[in-house]
Formats: C-alpha cells, sequence, structure tokens
C-alpha cells in the first residue's frame, strides 16, 4: 500500500514516521526472522497456538473469520508499518481470526516468549506497544463511526483513497479484494460495491477495467457524492 503524497487530504489513522513505530520496526529488524508469503497464503489459522508476533515489511494482509456459510469476514487490513498478531499473545489465547496475504508480502516474525521478555525488560518497547494500540483502538472507533454515519457511496470512495496510489489528484486502485470482501469491511452488500463503481464509471468518474479503478479528481470526485 503506497503511502500518498503531499497533495492527499492527511489522514490520521495511515500516519507513519512516529517516535514509537519507528522504534517498533527497529525491535523488529533486529529480532525478527523475514519469510515471504505469496498472495493467497495463510500466515496464521483460527485456533493455532498463538507463537508468533508478526511485523508487515511489505504487502498487504486481511485478518478475517470464519462464517457460517463458508467464507471468510474480513474485519482488519494490515498494511506495511503495523504490527499484528499480539493480541492473542499478549493475552495467552490461541488465534481468534486468520491472517492471510492479499499481495505477496515480507513478514518480520518475532517468537511470543522473546516479544513478551522484550516488553517486560524495557520500559520504552512497553510504551511503544501501548501507544501503538492506542492509536489502533482510535482508528478503529473512527471507522465504526464512519459505517453508521457516512453513506455507502462515501465510504466506499474513502476506503479505495486508503488502498489507492496517489498520483498527483489521481488515485490508482488495483484491487486486492472481491466485491464481497469490500462488502464486509463497508457494511454493505456486494451488489451495492458492483452497481456504485459502475454508476461512478457512467458518469465519467472513474476508471474502472477488471481489479483495476483510476479515480480522475479526488476532491472533485468526493464532492460529487
Amino acid at each position: 500500500m503506497s503511502e500518498k503524497q503531499a497533495s492527499s487530504p492527511p489522514d490520521p489513522m495511515k500516519e507513519k514516521g512516529h517516535h514509537e513505530q519507528l522504534l517498533l520496526a527497529e525491535l523488529f529488524e533486529e529480532y525478527g526472522v523475514l519469510l515471504h508469503y505469496k498472495k493467497n497464503e495463510f500466515i496464521f489459522r483460527e485456533d493455532e497456538e498463538s507463537k508468533h508476533i508478526y511485523f508487515l515489511k511489505s504487502g498487504l494482509i486481511k485478518i478475517s473469520q470464519s462464517a457460517e456459510e463458508g467464507h471468510g469476514i474480513t474485519l482488519f487490513l494490515r498494511s506495511a508499518g503495523e504490527i499484528f498478531g499480539a493480541a492473542e499473545v499478549l493475552t495467552g489465547q490461541r488465534r481468534q481470526r486468520f491472517g492471510r496475504c492479499i499481495l505477496n508480502s515480507q513478514v518480520l516474525l518475532v517468537p511470543a516468549d522473546h516479544f513478551k521478555s522484550l516488553v517486560l525488560s524495557r520500559p520504552d518497547v512497553l510504551y511503544a506497544l501501548t501507544v501503538s494500540n492506542a492509536r489502533r483502538l482510535l482508528s478503529t472507533q473512527r471507522y465504526v463511526e464512519t459505517l453508521i454515519s457516512r453513506p455507502v457511496a462515501w465510504r466506499l470512495a474513502h476506503f479505495l483513497s486508503q488502498i489507492g496510489e496517489w498520483q498527483q489528484s489521481e488515485i490508482h486502485v488495483k484491487l486486492p479484494l472481491s466485491h464481497e470482501e469490500m462488502s464486509y469491511i463497508i457494511g454493505c452488500s456486494r451488489q451495492t460495491i458492483t452497481e456504485t463503481l459502475n454508476k461512478w464509471k457512467e458518469q465519467g468518474l472513474i476508471q474502472y477495467e477488471k481489479k483495476q479503478v483510476i479515480i480522475y479528481d479526488y476532491e472533485d470526485f468526493m464532492s460529487k457524492l
């Protein structure tokens, strides 16, 4: 997931460069083992023993939960620079969800016991992890508020802006998720996703072909929603 250029609207949910985040990144670089995962490969599965904490160096990961119909419901996306898989380790639980690669990904793994010893012995690591978790909680709260207060078209547009690559005023999105998976994330039906994208295409607001979307002018686009 590419970072936005300066011309893009600021997004506190995706801020990079905080001291605490840099410290955690350095920690995983120093103590972690780098593994390469291919698209659609599982990093961990539900009910597995929680043996590692992960840091995503590059790529895109979905954290999902199995549903009764047999389809995984995507609850969160983790992008480069984020830690994941820590909650079960720190609370002593087995994996509650599964982690799977949306794109080819590079992941740094630190064994659970080693990470817990670092947290206990280094106050700076404990503080950095606490701040990281606090930011994630605030991000989740804002996300829930968005689901409740904003119309579907706005939520879809905002989501595309988060996973896309900014090129001046345009956003280029290679859709790594199916319409069904996107519908779980923004809280609507799969049919609504398809109909909304086709409507925007007919209005000349976007280019939409197969797994790619180009939003021509983000500010003008958002003003028309």
